[in-house]
């Protein structure tokens, strides 16, 4: 009789263990976003990147199981464990692939933000580890803008004090009127020591992109290039908003218009236009181009290559400012590029063709 108990008694607990393993299995899979024990879909939130203020990247990587992803994306809030309930994206994988980038905008400045990457099978929702981040402070206020004399119109940004126009200088009038001559060949651009314009390659399709290029007489006219209350930024000037934005060496980044955006080739190093600067690659005109000295035979006519450099890599603003030095006689200005996270201070000869930004006074 004892013995028939314990075996009695031994087999209810096996039943009992059972049981109690069957629904706790049973219940893991059937809650929505708990990753498949036996790994039939796996989903990793691999990273957060190019934060700016109002967006942010995420990438996300998938295992695939044996049956059909319906849609993958990425889910975020500023609480945790975001479901795509909230404010998610949807992607589609295409053939062969495992990996996704999402765009998560729009977002709001300086704040905490939770991420999941998702996918969903016919199985249900299955969610990656979660990833946080914070997106940057607005460095810069909207100032009121300004027009130029041939009625165009350019938007202004607050940094540290000093309002700057957010558009490169796109006006073929001085101040009281008179024209600024624009000058396509380079022999005649070399003799200049009076004001003078062009566009990039001479090509006018790049003047509403890329404004204007001036040469350092033009930026010197007693009549005035900027327009009514608005000058020329001095080279202290410039150092003063790179102070601002955190030193030359990362002041590149703040100040060039975002990566996304189509003007900046593709190799461009990270960028948030966290000043709302909004700096476009215009490239330079005869920035270290002189014509070589008559030879026999003569040398061979300069190509526009030779003369025009740097779009969508590199733009050059003048400042007012000379070097100091009378024997090169160079004039301080300061540049971004494709390759480079600094805002970069150099000398350049008075009849290189740049990029002009005005300050109002």
């Amino acid at each position: 009789m004892h013995s028939n108990f314990i075996q009695l008694m031994k087999n209810f607990l096996f039943l009992s263990f059972f049981s109690v393993f069957l629904f706790s299995c049973s219940n893991s899979d059937s809650i929505s976003g708990t990753n498949n024990p036996i790994g039939v879909l796996k989903v990793q939130t691999y990273s957060v990147g190019n934060i700016n203020f109002t967006n942010a990247k995420c990438v996300g990587i998938v295992t695939l199981g044996e049956s059909t992803i319906q849609s993958t994306g990425i889910c975020w809030s500023t609480s945790p464990n975001p479901t795509i309930s909230g404010l998610h994206t949807t992607e589609t994988l295409s053939s062969g692939s495992t990996s996704f980038i999402s765009t998560l905008s729009p977002l709001t400045a300086n704040t905490t933000y939770y991420v999941r990457a998702y996918a969903i099978d016919n199985s249900g929702t299955v969610y990656g580890a979660q990833l946080s981040f914070k997106t940057l402070n607005i460095l810069f206020t909207s100032g009121g803008g300004v027009s130029d004399i041939d009625g165009a119109t350019y938007g202004s940004v607050v940094l540290n004090g000093k309002e700057w126009m957010k558009k490169n200088l796109d006006v073929s009038k001085y101040k009281n009127g008179d024209a600024i001559p624009q000058v396509t060949d380079v022999t005649q651009w070399e003799a200049l020591t009076t004001g003078a314009w062009c566009y990039y390659e001479n090509d006018t399709a790049n003047g509403p992109i890329y404004g204007k290029l001036y040469n350092w007489y033009a930026i010197t006219d007693p009549r005035g290039l900027a327009p009514a209350g608005w000058r020329i930024p001095t080279d202290t000037e410039w150092s003063d908003l790179a102070t601002f934005l955190g030193g030359d060496v990362v002041a590149g980044i703040k100040l060039k218009e975002d990566s996304t955006t189509p003007t900046w080739d593709v190799t461009t190093n990270y960028a948030t236009n966290q000043s709302g600067f909004t700096a476009v690659p215009a490239g330079t005109g005869y920035l270290n181009y002189h014509l070589p000295p008559p030879v026999v035979p003569a040398a061979p006519a300069p190509t526009l290559a030779d003369l025009f450099k740097g779009k969508t890599k590199v733009t050059y603003w003048w400042s007012a400012t000379t070097t100091g030095n009378t024997a090169s006689d160079l004039v301080w200005s300061r540049n971004v590029n494709s390759s480079s996270d600094q805002l970069v201070r150099s000398g350049v000869i008075k009849s290189s063709a740049l990029s002009v930004r005005c300050i109002k006074i």
